[in-house]
């Protein structure tokens, strides 16, 4: 997909169209527990890629922040999709890519749309190897199953967080397996 195409599908919204085309994997992963100790996490904030890139080449893995929404253009979003996409084909370490509303949003994304076609659009761009985690603490736990039927393919829970992972997966017709 080149960069127009993806700013293209990131301005127009329309989360249904860019999901229609997903492979529909029928499994997500799913943990309670924070990053594994060594790897770079972005947490809320995006990394720069360079600094991706150095942690990779010390043997470390990685997961990324993809910031979206008011403030943010659909062509950074859209730029960082595909540098982030082209640093897993060359590193092979990139583990996960979050979406995540920019802070400060008074409603993420757009209700949910910009939500739903922020998630497919990185699906649609990342190799499978990469996880796409939609923002658990952000989200919340009802617009991440729904997330689930548009790419999102692993969920980072709070350990505190009641929620039964494995129905929240059966709602949206996937089998949860913890990791």
């Amino acid at each position: 997909m080149t960069r127009d195409e993806l700013v293209a599908l990131l301005r127009e919204r329309d989360a249904i169209a860019i999901a229609a085309a997903l492979d529909a994997s029928r499994e997500i992963t799913y943990t309670r527990s924070p990053s594994p100790a060594g790897w770079l996490s972005d947490g809320a904030a995006e990394q720069p890629i360079e600094a991706h890139r150095e942690a990779h080449a010390a043997g470390r893995p990685s997961e990324a922040a993809v910031l979206y929404g008011e403030g943010v253009t659909a062509e950074h979003t859209a730029d960082r999709l595909l540098e982030l996409a082209e640093l897993a084909r060359e590193t092979r370490m990139l583990r996960a890519v979050c979406p995540i509303p920019a802070e400060g949003v008074r409603t993420p994304g757009s209700w949910g749309v910009e939500d739903l076609t922020v998630i497919a659009a990185a699906r649609r761009t990342l190799d499978a190897s990469v996880r796409v985690r939609p923002s658990w603490t952000r989200l919340g736990a009802q617009t991440c199953a729904v997330a689930l039927a548009f790419g999102a393919d692993d969920l980072v829970v709070p350990p505190d967080d009641p929620t039964d992972i494995s129905l929240l997966a059966q709602s949206a017709g996937k089998q949860a397996v913890e990791r």
